[in-house]
């Protein structure tokens, strides 16, 4: 079997195959299969060889990746290695913001603990500590070949507002974590930035203007080059828009290449960006968390396609305990799969080739680059959140993503699509309470702080009322779906109230249908509902709306009644009737939870 039998065959030209979409879409526009990023690029729905000219290659420090476990307690430290653990990141209890955490006050502290974990890479998290750690870190490249600690005063700045250290004895601190073969003492935590709700493109852009800075800050204290960029590694976030997450990997590389070179030729080649990938748990939801690790597998591959070095999952019930072993377990299994049974780790870049992954990645690449130059000209990344520029625009797009959750534009499984409403998380309150002191800060603080809140925040605030109530015995709102007249349409009107309504966790109480909107009322009457909603079509509304309003009154008259829809024709006769709220697809689901716990359950 010599022949190559593709050459029995007739090319297909780019045009034949537009054509053949066009045909598809059955007189639909073009742009019905195009979509745009957040970064304001068009993506086509194919591309072919010609689109991916001059393409820069993507280099890497060796092949695969390394698959990292977080640790915060030391009864986690056990056997890591014969858990699939290749590496550790060890969390010093100052940098939780928990009671949980590794007790590392000492030097030997440090010794004791890092020789538990078998010699394995290590990722040290003392932050701003990093430095009183130097000598001990160095030495410990003897034994774990890697050592990783993470250094970064703007990052501090980001998370709790100030830096933590004097900025004009930054440039010397930089200098006294350089020059170790093996230790990279300068951790830029750009994860931090996806937690509180980055995009992609922003990621992306700010990372590398926050390493220019740091780099220029070593070259002012006095360090070469090389040590420069050989003491400064980032800690990137991983999302869950799969594809894109490929391409900034990927971007990213080309990108610290081409800025490495810039400084000296050659230097970005001889040594790439050294990259830990961490998943954001801004896309991990508390509701069905087991979705979580579909989430956590996808980001993890994301990582590993893109080039990142090492990767962290973070355990798909995270929230209410970072140390279940269960989720550790599925974490690290997950990036197992990934290497044993897909391969992942035996090329340098598998993403190279894909014309799609290959057009992103420019595309990202090109976007970024043009943002970067923009913000170095007006002063770079230090002067930037200092302004609070950045902080505003990460603020701003994350308002926006939550805006578009709370309006489906945006579908996150478990939390505003197909919730489960018998799902209950009392526990989940102290959580609640702490990310509300985030974002209610009691002290003034130099550098506005980015707030880390998951995107389901709002509605896990909402939903935990009903959780509480139940758990303090006390009864369960009812919804009565009184379903009537077209059956096409009342099935579908009672499936979507079903979906809207189930975030709030009430019991739902489904119908197969009534002859009359009397018998309904008296069937949701009989139940003790609180909230009856009717539905049916918008034709037959101007019919069964004046007596379901009339029914109710004399039926429940201190119950919610509700339309599933949105008949404009109606809706001004439905409001003077005493209608009191629509369910459609334009209604804001948070403002309608906040309205009805603040009715049935209280705040």
């Amino acid at each position: 079997m010599n022949e190559f039998l593709f050459s029995d065959f007739a090319e297909v030209s780019t045009e034949d195959w537009k054509n053949q979409i066009l045909k598809d879409l059955k007189g639909n526009p073009w742009d019905k299969v195009t979509w745009e990023t957040e970064e304001g690029f068009k993506i086509e729905p194919f591309y072919r060889k010609e689109d991916i000219t001059d393409l820069p290659r993507v280099y890497k420090r060796t092949n695969g990746w390394l698959v990292t476990e977080t640790v915060t307690s030391e009864s986690e430290l056990t056997d890591l290695s014969k858990k699939g653990a290749d590496a550790v990141v060890l969390v010093g209890n100052g940098q939780t913001g928990k009671p949980s955490g590794l007790k590392i006050t000492s030097s030997g502290d440090l010794e004791r603990l890092s020789g538990l974990t078998g010699n394995l890479p290590l990722v040290v998290s003392l932050g701003n500590q990093i430095a009183s750690f130097s000598d001990s870190l160095k030495k410990l490249t003897h034994s774990h070949n890697i050592v990783l600690g993470d250094f970064d005063p703007y990052g501090s700045a980001l998370k709790d507002g100030e830096l933590g250290i004097e900025e004009n004895t930054i440039g010397k601190t930089f200098s006294s974590l350089a020059g170790t073969k093996g230790f990279a003492g300068v951790g830029i935590h750009s994860y931090f930035l996806r937690d509180a709700g980055a995009s992609i493109g922003q990621e992306l852009t700010y990372s590398l203007s926050w390493g220019v800075d740091y780099l220029n800050r070593h070259l002012d204290a006095g360090v070469g080059i090389e040590d420069a960029a050989a003491n400064i590694w980032f800690w990137m976030g991983i999302g869950s828009d799969y594809f894109t997450e490929i391409a900034k990997f990927r971007a990213f590389r080309i990108l610290w290449t081409e800025i490495l070179n810039a400084y000296k030729p050659g230097l970005g080649e001889s040594l790439p960006a050294l990259i830990v990938g961490r998943t954001s748990n801004f896309q991990f939801t508390a509701y069905d968390p087991y979705v979580n690790m579909l989430r956590g597998t996808t980001a993890a591959m994301s990582a590993v396609m893109g080039g990142a070095d090492f990767v962290s999952v973070l355990p798909f019930d995270s929230e209410y305990s970072a140390q279940q072993e269960l989720g550790k377990r599925i974490a690290r299994n997950s990036q197992l799969l990934l290497r044993y049974e897909s391969y992942l780790d035996k090329v340098e870049d598998p993403a190279a080739g894909s014309y799609y992954l290959e057009v992103l990645t420019k595309k990202l690449a090109e976007s970024a680059w043009a943002k970067f130059q923009g913000l170095e000209k007006d002063g770079g990344f230090g002067e930037a959140i200092k302004k609070g520029s950045i902080q505003k625009d990460i603020r701003d797009r994350a308002d926006k993503k939550r805006n578009s959750l709370a309006t489906k534009k945006e579908i996150l499984l478990g939390t505003n699509q197909y919730p489960l409403p018998s799902e209950r998380h009392p526990e989940l309150k102290t959580s609640l309470e702490e990310t509300n002191g985030q974002i209610n800060p009691k002290k003034q603080t130099t550098y506005a702080s980015l707030i880390s809140v998951r995107l389901s925040y709002e509605f896990d605030k909402w939903r935990n009322l009903t959780d509480a109530h139940v758990a303090a015995g006390k009864k369960l709102p009812k919804i009565f779906l009184l379903t009537i007249g077209d059956l096409t349409m009342r099935k579908a009107r009672a499936g979507f109230s079903s979906n809207f309504l189930g975030c709030l966790g009430y019991e739902i109480v489904d119908n197969l249908g009534f002859v009359s909107v009397k018998e309904g009322v008296a069937k949701a009457k009989e139940l003790g509902c609180e909230i009856v909603v009717l539905c049916s079509s918008d034709e037959e509304y101007a019919t069964y709306l004046p007596e379901f309003v009339s029914e109710m009154k004399s039926q429940l008259a201190n119950s919610w009644k509700l339309l599933a829809g949105y008949p404009k024709d109606l809706i001004s006769q439905a409001e003077s009737l005493g209608i009191d709220d629509f369910i459609h697809m334009k209604r804001n689901i948070v403002e309608f939870m906040e309205k009805a716990q603040t009715k049935w359950i209280g705040k």
